[in-house]
């Protein structure tokens, strides 16, 4: 159901499987930063006070909410199946046509469907562009591309909305190393040390700029402007595990990386910063992402 017209006010966004981590984080900024614009409509399998309509995704969408605005609708999915889940992940591809079928029944002027770095596998210094050829390492990464190619495929459907797939980094505060940081006790943590220099380095994100980044994409959907099939979400500069530890003052020891480790997941992200030119072409340090978790939540407090 519904919630109330006095916690939400009429949106142009939708989060579908708002109640994850990482959307939760994006509405957290949202609500704290009014900059941003109009906060999502959050839409969520389970109820709860900030979940604005309950549909668990396996049945047909719901009404069209009548929060959303008239027109120029950007619906952002975020549901999906991680291996941590224990829920087969092949369950991504379902999830993903039911947010096509969802958008289209809603009328959206576009859909993004969240997937991920992990499609691209192990990557050079420079990262991995849109148009590369997809190497994943992993079953994660391998349900992701085959969600990708079924996405495609229904979106090529007379009647469907546009869609863009959205490659997303690692999002700071919403898995490693923040995830083991948390956990961490009087043992230090043992990041990998690879032979050629310490590692893991990712493409970082912290959430208060995809927030940013997501207003954007939303505001140019809006303003009826031409989008790509697929983007690339994350910081421009890279950033290494052990760096984001030492900001936090999490004590680790280095361990020899196993050999199915992969050293480099790195994205070029050059396409969106010319859709968000605002972007500092040198955020993504482990300082500036520790800065942004910590500016939409109080959890993480390692330091202090």
């Amino acid at each position: 159901m519904l919630g109330s017209d006095r916690h939400f006010g009429v949106t142009r966004r939708v989060f579908l499987g708002a109640g994850g981590r990482v959307p939760s984080l994006l509405r957290a900024a949202f609500g704290r930063f009014p900059e941003l614009g109009e906060a999502p409509l959050a839409v969520a399998r389970t109820a709860s006070a900030d979940i604005c309509l309950r549909w668990d995704m396996d049945r047909p969408p719901p009404p069209r909410p009548r929060l959303l605005a008239p027109d120029g609708v950007s619906v952002f999915s975020f549901a999906g199946v991680t291996p941590r889940s224990g829920a087969p992940l092949g369950h991504n591809t379902a999830l993903a046509l039911a947010a096509l079928e969802a958008a289209r029944e809603w009328g959206a002027a576009r859909l993004f469907v969240m997937s991920s770095s992990s499609v691209y596998g192990a990557t050079d210094m420079a990262g991995a562009r849109e148009n590369a050829r997809l190497h994943p390492a992993g079953d994660y990464g391998a349900a992701k591309v085959a969600m990708e190619t079924a996405l495609r495929d229904a979106a090529a459907v007379p009647g469907a909305p546009p869609v863009t797939i959205l490659r997303l980094g690692n999002v700071a505060g919403a898995g490693q190393p923040f995830d083991a940081a948390a956990a961490a006790g009087t043992r230090p943590l043992t990041p990998d040390r690879f032979p050629d220099g310490p590692g893991p380095s990712r493409s970082f994100v912290g959430p208060l700029t995809l927030a940013h980044c997501f207003a954007r994409l939303s505001d140019l959907v809006a303003a009826e402007e031409e989008l790509p099939p697929v983007l690339n979400v994350a910081a421009p500069r890279p950033t290494t595990m052990s760096a984001i530890l030492s900001v936090l003052g999490v004590p680790f020891a280095w361990a020899p990386a196993p050999q199915t480790a992969l050293h480099r997941v790195h994205l070029d992200t050059r396409a969106l910063m010319r859709l968000v030119p605002d972007i500092d072409p040198q955020d993504g340090d482990a300082a500036a992402l520790v800065r942004e978790v910590r500016a939409v939540t109080s959890e993480m407090r390692h330091d202090a």
